[in-house]
């Protein structure tokens, strides 16, 4: 979904944003018993003022893209206008026709072109508000300080090098945002503005030639709001402490590394942000600030969080995030107001008891934190979870020494299975076929310490693919095996780099043993070469892995380093339009993905399994990385006894599943009552012990605790051999010529088209299941996991009699669907002008997901009708409106894998469009969160290039998906042709996408 760490500028924008928005509000209600007038272009983009405006009080002239006013104007000064809102033009100069309105009190020219401002502004006396915010002006005049009615302020996002002497005369200014502009000092005229309760001066980043604030600053105690973010500080003076009024201080991006001993004097503090700064040690300060609600710390360096910190008992927001925590101090769950409670990327192990204390916490974020107690699985799920682990811990013993799980992966004939019989069971390999199916075992790694592993031996086959990802989970042990007889180095990638991205994709941080196996069958010279080309080889694959996502990252710094408004009006800039929140999410992905390579363990360890060189060698670095807490913590995790006692139960029973009341006897045993089952079972589920869906209302009545029987079931249907599959139909039966051609038929059938009718799924499974209601669960079970649907199952009509058919689309094998009937004889690339289409692009550079195509095609049938599948493409219905979905695999390295959902529609309907793509997004996106080491992009394709048939057309940033449509905004420009617009509606949805492409 990854979730991927966000920065507290997210969480706190809605806050703190508040603050500053009250002065518009407080302006909105003094509108909204004024006279008011909106106007926009008519023909010809010319804006016409109608005749006898004189009773009009607020004059809306934005987002016109005007160069002028229009004629007219200036007779309005003898009328009773008030307000005039010029923003989100094209003018370069204030009009001489608005310095002539004496009586406006609010005047918004923000979001045009102004390079200077007159002293004529002098002549506005009346002016309470002034908005000048996103243009090019370097100085203010000297005359703006004549405005001895002005309230508030805005010149940020300007290139302001310093303010006029004057502004020391503006004796009611109450609100002042000078924010990102370039100002090189803290301006001594504001010092002693005498009403000053707001301001912001973030984003001058020329204050760090001072490093520091001036003592002056003393004089500003009317101040309430003080945002100072990248600034560029490395110290705060200690007259700073005297500010006692204030509630709400943005400090975060600078260098500050203590604060001053008179810190807590500022007891009105609400809200502080100290992130992205360089703090060895917590600011013992803060303790001292009672009445603090949010706190702020991502992003530092310090350890420790003092006992002290429920003296903070009113907090609702703590972020801790990207610091270097090892543990929580046991008073931090005296803080029970908390809401949101931030802490991964730390190095927290356990948490304290009680925690489930902290019950109204609604925001909890803990991944990238070695735990063991509660286990990760645990913490991931939540606070009610953690606090049912901690009951049940207090319930009954602890138990250390949980079986873990040891993943064998590799290609077909890599020597996977002998080497796993090696591992596990010393068996000589003269007694060893070889494996083409997906196997589990239990393996007693060593019985004096209590060592054991599950271990899964994963299908070489290709068939395969659409399974394998299921058997990755985080905190497993992964051994990926090489057949150092046939390797090659220009296999590399087919042979090692695939798998370490498919791993690194599904579980970032993982510990992965490359194991060379037949290096009896190998020259000891080659042996050496082929291990110092593989490890030389993957050295190189990470190294280009990981400069690329530096490269992104510094291209998204560089992004943010920008102005939104600059983003947004330049269609060639670099994440047009994508906003700053969505930058920073983007951000803190990248540095997700660079934070948690593999781990890779070297040198590579050659074995033989013919003479069992080595094999003791290897199971000993097995144990030891499992036992190295450093590397490997899962060992370590604690769990209840009552825990570990249901699991050892549920591997007893032979039954392919349990209703849930069975295993609540089962948990009896085990000295857990039914209400403390729930949260043993999700975790014996998120750690893959078992599988327990409590989201599905039929399936949540059942525990599938035999793993190794629906593994048995699923390689039914993935070993793509007829003469199996016919094998499995025709035994104990009495087949004559008729019966034996019909079953041929169904297996072939299945291998083309991936078709099977019911009572042919149920004879092959015929070992496995033995009643109808085994067959419907196991049905239920792989429609669920995304394997299979039902054809001609109506979701609200049942069948009455007939035979249901399911689908397996990862057999479908012709390359187009039957598409003839599709959109009455039309097809998406052949349109009338009059349509327009959407699609939206999805790109893997790295690795497509295996088997994400076949599990989509299934996830989507719920969301369309008269659908026709190819093994590429699918075209299909959503109510009326047609959707095409596509997978193109790449042709090259240096090509990307591209998965693409479209419609189309006329412009007046596109909403159509939309509403029958974006149920298909969002299904998709819900799906890669599965992969949270996953690197890919969304694009928005440009519906005027796919119109002229380009065959590259021009991609928009797929963030934009998440955001509201601009305010004011109609077209926006595609840079392939500078002079070709688009309707926003072509690129924005009606409403954001619920998941954000792009976030985990």
């Amino acid at each position: 979904m990854m979730a991927a760490a966000v920065g507290p500028k997210d969480a706190c924008d809605l806050k703190t944003a508040r603050l500053w928005r009250d002065a518009a509000l407080r302006s909105r209600k003094l509108r909204s018993s004024l006279r008011q007038l909106t106007l926009s272009c008519g023909e010809h983009n010319k804006l016409i003022l109608p005749e006898d405006l004189g009773d009009v009080e607020v004059l809306n002239l934005g987002n016109n893209s005007l160069e002028d006013v229009p004629e007219g104007l200036r007779s309005l000064s003898a009328g009773n206008l008030h307000v005039l809102i010029l923003r989100r033009n094209k003018l370069l100069s204030v009009p001489s026709a608005v310095y002539e309105l004496g009586r406006l009190t609010e005047l918004d020219m923000s979001h045009n072109r102004l390079s200077c401002l007159t002293e004529a502004v002098g002549l506005l006396s009346q002016l309470k508000k002034l908005c000048l915010s996103h243009n090019k002006l370097q100085t203010l005049p000297r005359q703006i300080g004549s405005l001895l009615r002005l309230e508030e302020l805005d010149v940020s996002f300007n290139r302001i090098t310093q303010l006029p002497d004057s502004m020391h005369g503006l004796g009611r200014l109450r609100a002042l945002d000078l924010d990102h502009n370039e100002l090189g000092s803290f301006p001594q005229q504001i010092l002693q503005l005498p009403a000053l309760e707001e301001l912001d001066f973030s984003g001058n980043k020329r204050l760090c030639s001072s490093c520091s604030l001036p003592d002056g600053i003393r004089a500003m105690t009317p101040l309430k709001i003080l945002w100072l973010s990248s600034t560029g500080l490395c110290t705060l003076p200690d007259p700073f402490c005297e500010l006692t009024n204030l509630e709400s201080l943005m400090l975060d991006n600078n260098h500050l590394s203590s604060l001053p001993e008179r810190f807590g004097a500022l007891q009105r503090l609400r809200m502080i942000n100290l992130s992205s700064n360089s703090f060895q040690e917590f600011p013992k300060a803060l303790l001292l600030l009672q009445d603090l609600e949010e706190l702020y710390l991502s992003r530092n360096k310090f350890t420790v969080l003092p006992e002290g910190i429920s003296n903070l008992f009113r907090l609702v927001t703590l972020w801790l995030d990207n610091n270097r925590i090892r543990y929580l101090p046991d008073t931090i769950v005296e803080l029970c107001l908390l809401e949101e409670l931030v802490l991964q990327g730390n190095q927290i192990a356990i948490l304290p008891d009680h925690f489930g204390k902290l019950s109204k916490v609604n925001i909890w974020k803990i991944k990238d934190n070695p735990l063991i107690q509660p286990p990760y699985e645990v913490c991931m799920k939540g606070i009610p979870y953690i606090a049912a682990y901690q009951k049940e811990l207090a319930h009954s013993q602890p138990a250390v020494k949980p079986r873990l799980k040891l993943v064998l992966t590799g290609l077909k004939n890599a020597g996977k299975t002998v080497l796993r019989h090696c591992l596990t069971d010393s068996q000589q390999p003269s007694c060893i076929l070889g494996n083409t199916a997906i196997e589990v075992t239990n393996w007693t790694a060593d019985a004096e310490r209590g060592l054991t592993f599950i271990v899964y031996d994963l299908a070489g086959d290709q068939s395969y693919d659409t399974i394998n990802p299921f058997f990755l989970s985080p905190g497993a042990l992964y051994v990926l095996a090489v057949n150092l007889k046939t390797y090659v180095s220009k296999q590399f990638y087919t042979s090692v780099g695939y798998f370490l991205h498919f791993i690194s994709a599904k579980v970032p941080h993982a510990v992965v043993c490359i194991v060379g196996t037949h290096a009896d069958l190998c020259e000891e010279r080659d042996i050496e070469e082929k291990c110092l080309a593989i490890h030389h080889q993957i050295a190189l694959q990470e190294k280009k892995d990981s400069e690329t996502l530096q490269n992104l990252a510094q291209s998204v710094d560089e992004a943010l380093s920008q102005d939104y408004d600059m983003r947004a009006s330049n269609p060639h800039a670099a994440f047009y339009g994508v906003s700053d929140k969505n930058l920073r999410r983007k951000k803190a992905q990248f540095q997700y993905l660079m934070n948690n390579r593999l781990q890779i363990l070297s040198p590579v360890l050659c074995v033989s399994c013919h003479n069992f060189s080595n094999i003791r060698r290897l199971r000993e670095k097995l144990l030891s990385v499992a036992e190295h807490r450093e590397i490997f913590p899962n060992l370590h995790r604690v769990l209840p006894k009552s825990w570990q006692m249901l699991e050892e139960l549920h591997f007893k029973p032979q039954e392919l599943w349990l209703t849930w009341w069975d295993s609540a006897r089962l948990g009896l045993q085990a000295g857990l009552t039914e209400d403390r089952l729930q949260s043993a079972l999700s975790y014996l589920h998120e750690s893959g012990k078992l599988l327990y869906f409590e989201d599905n209302a039929t399936l949540k009545e059942y525990v599938f605790h035999n793993l190794t029987k629906l593994i048995d079931i699923l390689n039914v249907f993935f070993q793509r051999d007829a003469s199996v599959l016919l094998q499995k139909l025709m035994s104990d039966t009495n087949v004559d010529d008729l019966k034996a051609a019909q079953l041929h038929h169904y297996v072939e059938g299945f291998l083309l088209h991936g078709l099977l009718p019911t009572h042919i799924i149920r004879l092959l499974l015929k070992p496995h299941i033995k009643t109808q209601q085994d067959l419907q669960l196991i049905l239920e079970l792989l429609e669920k996991m995304g394997l299979c649907y039902c054809i001609n199952k109506h979701k609200s009509k049942p069948l009455n009699g007939a035979t249901a058919w399911y689908k397996f689309p990862c057999y479908v094998k012709n390359e187009v669907p039957h598409a003839e009937a599709w959109i009455n004889g039309t097809n998406i690339s052949g349109q009338s002008l009059a349509v327009e289409q959407l699609q939206i692009e999805y790109s893997f550079p790295f690795i497509f997901p295996p088997g994400l195509f076949a599990r989509f095609s299934v996830q989507i049938n719920s969301h369309i009708v008269h659908r026709s599948d190819g093994k590429f493409q699918i075209f299909a219905y959503r109510g009326k409106v047609p959707v095409v979905v596509s997978f193109r695999p790449s042709k090259g390295a240096l090509q990307s894998d591209i998965l693409s959902i479209a419609s189309h529609a006329s412009l007046p309907n596109i909403w159509t469009a939309w509403q029958a793509i974006t149920p298909l997004v969002e299904e998709l996106n819900a799906l890669l969160q599965e992969w949270p080491g996953l690197y890919y992009t969304v694009n928005v394709l440009c519906s005027k290039c796919l119109k002229r048939g380009s065959p590259n057309p021009h991609t928009f940033p797929g963030e934009l998906l998440t955001q509201p449509r601009p305010e004011g905004i109609k077209e926006i420009i595609c840079p392939k042709n500078g002079s070709e617009r688009v309707n926003v509606a072509l690129v924005y949805p009606p409403t954001p996408t619920v998941i954000s492409p792009c976030s985990k």
